[in-house]
């Protein structure tokens, strides 16, 4: 029951006070009508009465999500029997927790047969009814609470009668069905709903609690044979109670993991029970729990106690192909039932089995709790997943590539393939396109749907595949998916478009095509550094390892990393191939099984290519496997295109000279070093340079070295430039003259001259740094001549100050 907190005492915040003035302004205003009031929440709805299932669209709910089933059975048989199987009734009640999106007015679950009593929802009373069309396949209990339903709620129902099989539209039976000492219900397809009211669809899985209550010891319907009784479910056995007297006992099993309605299984008989234990691949051990009907032949009680054996070592096995075992438990049940439903089923962690257990089947149920159990289908349309892989496996745990030592199970799949003609009726019903129930468990989901597994094995090779079939169950376990669900992680783990694909396998009514299989290899007939205009030959080759004629298979070079350096003569190519931009397309022929198709294709390297290398790689389509598909040759490294370069500039000091680059490969890249009279200016390795004071009277040269990537770098220097000439000195304007000067102003032997402009280099080279920088350059001659000057300076200032 839901906790109502007390009422409390409204308090309107002021930013609503200040909304509702505001409203009640633009109501004054007449720019709004008075008389409308938001709704500030969805109104209550009728849940959906069908999950839209394309197989069974009266099947299943919509409004919520259940999320866990609380079911408690007590069986009682008939006090007298007149039939041969035994005659019983039961009472009951289920209570389901789900959640609504939104709110609901009314839902609707599935429940066929039983009597109600009463229905609750969150403990409060609600009215219900009951909308029956057998034809139609609609069994709808619709309850309608007191009041909406919103988030989590409980809905409990208390129901009574005589348990009832449903017949499927093939014939055979599930739900309840009584046995010679019991009864037994199984939930696939939709027989579950004649067990307990639910959502009876496997998109809308949840957790359950089953307690069932049953006499300690059961007869036969003849009152014969009397023998402990066990009353079997899913999940892990949680207790075993007896009454005070000793007559009854409560079974009570919880599934915690995530399991879809069809799946359950609650089995009343007289069993043995074998309580054994699982190792799995992982090191952790989980408890098994198995029964076999006790009046079966010691023969059919030997084949269960092997098959008990073997589910360690045929669950490891298959945890190493699946991935963890996704159950809590383990087990088996074999009980003798009547022969409309002498099918075994992969009830969840204990599957059900009839009269007797066969390994092939053990594999196939065992693979079910992976596919269909851990992950289900969305809708029963999607069954060939599950169906397809539980077949499929059946092949590869017997055969060479997997777990046995009979034929591969590609060889199996092929031959079922081939032997079925391409008009034979089996292939006109398409596994994901299916919608009529009465055909639901034929060729096309389990036959068809495991070639299809080898097929896509085929198509996208073994690393790809067995990458996907793992991943389905990492990436979803515990969930329902669809078949666009398994197409999309197909293609984005082996990265191929197979849209053409599952069209072809999956939703055409007509015979697929068995896809081609080969090995791609590319190859060139040398290894050694390309020269300039030198031709080499590239190979494709196609080595038919399939079963049938390659009819469909391409392949394709990538040549971007080829004609940036190299050609292709499109006329020289050979009709097989094609070329667009730079990819090469090539149709591969018909080979055979066993044969090889080649073809050629020349390149020449340009003229002006220099270094690098020639990359190129090769792609398969579907069924191709890359043996070698890459190859990479380098191209000689030639040196760049080089002359000396020239020198542009008024040879003055103050200009500037710029060195320019004439005749080099386009694109070089250079350095720059300058140098007056051979020596190097420090610091001056721009393209251009100021010649300083220094450097008058002397030549200059430019030094640059070129680099290209690919290329040899070169270094060429330029004809020297020079004598480089004085700088032009301004002097006094022609009409002026000394005597022209004002008698205060000073005597024109005292007027300065005019130095250089502002940024220019002075006549005596004493005005700016770039002097010392050439007097550096010529130390041992400048250094030599200044120490002249100074002694003779100072002797000449000793002499005046003796006078």
């Amino acid at each position: 029951m839901r906790h109502t907190p007390p009422a409390r005492p409204a308090r309107r915040p002021v930013l609503h006070r200040s909304l509702v003035t505001a409203g009640a302004a633009l109501v004054a205003m007449g720019l709004v009508s008075s008389s409308v009031i938001p709704a500030f929440a969805a109104d209550p709805v009728d849940g959906a009465r069908t999950s839209g299932d394309a197989m069974f669209p009266n099947v299943g709910n919509g409004g919520y999500d259940a999320l866990d089933y609380d079911i408690d059975v007590a069986w009682t048989p008939d006090a007298v029997q007149t039939g041969s199987v035994v005659a019983g009734s039961l009472v009951a009640t289920s209570t389901m927790s789900a959640r609504a999106a939104a709110p609901l007015r009314s839902f609707s679950m599935d429940f066929e047969g039983l009597e109600i009593d009463s229905v609750t929802v969150d403990g409060v009373p609600a009215t219900w009814q009951r909308d029956v069309d057998v034809d139609a396949i609609r069994h709808k209990l619709i309850v309608t609470p007191a009041t909406p339903v919103d988030g989590e709620f409980r809905v409990t129902i208390a129901y009574h009668g005589v348990p009832q099989a449903h017949v499927d539209a093939d014939g055979s039976y599930e739900g309840w069905n009584a046995t010679t000492d019991g009864a037994t219900m199984l939930g696939q397809p939709i027989g579950s709903m004649t067990g307990f009211p639910h959502n009876n669809t496997p998109g809308d899985k949840a957790t359950y609690s089953i307690a069932v209550d049953v006499p300690t010891t059961l007869s036969d319907a003849t009152g014969a044979g009397a023998a402990p009784a066990a009353a079997v479910s899913n999940g892990e056995l949680v207790a075993k109670t007896p009454t005070s007297d000793g007559a009854r006992t409560t079974w009570e099993w919880r599934q915690t993991r995530q399991m879809a309605s069809e799946l359950v299984i609650i089995s009343i008989g007289r069993y043995d029970v074998i309580e054994s234990s699982v190792t799995l691949g992982s090191g952790r051990t989980i408890p098994a729990w198995s029964f076999v009907d006790s009046t079966s032949t010691a023969a059919n009680k030997a084949t269960v106690t092997t098959a008990v054996d073997q589910l360690g070592p045929i669950i490891r096995d298959l945890e190493s192909i699946y991935g963890p075992y996704p159950g809590g438990s383990a087990g088996v049940v074999v009980d003798r039932v009547p022969r409309g439903i002498n099918y075994a089923l992969e009830t969840q962690d204990r599957s059900f089995f009839p009269t007797r257990i066969g390994f092939s089947t053990l594999v196939h149920e065992l693979a079910h709790q992976w596919y269909g159990n851990n992950v289900s289908p969305t809708t029963w349309t999607d069954i060939w997943i599950a169906e397809g892989m539980a077949t499929w496996s059946e092949s590869f745990y017997s055969g060479s590539d997997g777990f046995g030592t009979g034929p591969a199970s590609r060889e199996q799949q092929f031959a079922a393939w081939e032997a079925t003609p391409a008009d034979d009726e089996a292939w006109t019903i398409a596994p994901g396109a299916q919608t009529d129930p009465a055909s639901l468990y034929g060729f096309q989901t389990y036959d068809r749907s495991a070639q299809f597994w080898a097929a896509l094995r085929v198509a996208i090779g073994d690393d790809a595949f067995f990458t996907l079939i793992e991943q389905w169950q990492t990436d979803f376990a515990g969930t329902s998916r669809t078949g666009a669900d398994l197409l999309a992680l197909a293609e984005e783990v082996s990265g191929r478009d197979l849209t053409a694909f599952s069209q072809d396998w999956i939703l055409d009514a007509d015979k697929p095509a068995w896809p081609d299989e080969f090995a791609l290899s590319l190859s060139a007939d040398t290894t050694a550094a390309l020269e300039r205009g030198e031709v080499t030959t590239y190979t494709l080759t196609a080595d038919n390892t399939g079963l049938v004629p390659l009819a469909t298979s391409t392949a394709s070079v990538d040549l971007s990393a080829v004609l940036d350096r190299a050609s292709i003569d499109p006329a020289a190519l050979d009709p097989a191939l094609t070329l667009v931009g730079d990819e090469l397309t090539w149709t591969i022929p018909a080979a055979a099984p066993g044969e090889t198709a080649s073809v050629s294709f020349p390149v020449t390297v340009d003229d002006d290519a220099s270094g690098g290398t020639l990359s190129t790689t090769a792609a398969a389509s579907l069924g191709g496997t890359c043996l070698s598909c890459a190859s990479d040759l380098a191209v000689q490294e030639y040196p760049v295109d080089a002359q000396a370069p020239v020198i542009e500039g008024d040879a003055t000091v103050g200009s500037t000279l710029t060195a320019t680059t004439p005749g080099w490969t386009a694109g070089t890249s250079f350095t720059y070093s300058w140098a007056i009279d051979g020596i190097s200016i420090p610091d001056a390795t721009a393209p251009t340079v100021v010649l300083p004071a220094a450097a008058e009277g002397r030549t200059v040269t430019v030094t640059v070295t070129g680099s290209l990537d690919g290329y040899t770098a070169r270094t060429r220097t330029s004809a020297a430039v020079g004598p480089v000439a004085a700088a032009a000195v301004p002097g006094p304007s022609p009409s002026a003259s000394a005597s022209a000067l004002p008698s205060s102003s000073p005597s024109a032997s005292a007027v300065a001259v005019p130095g250089p402009a502002r940024g220019q280099l002075g006549v005596t080279g004493t005005e700016l740094p770039i002097v010392a920088i050439v007097a550096a350059a010529g130390a041992l001659v400048a250094g030599a001549a200044l120490s002249v000057v100074t002694v003779r300076r100072r002797r000449l200032a000793r002499q005046a100050d003796s006078a």
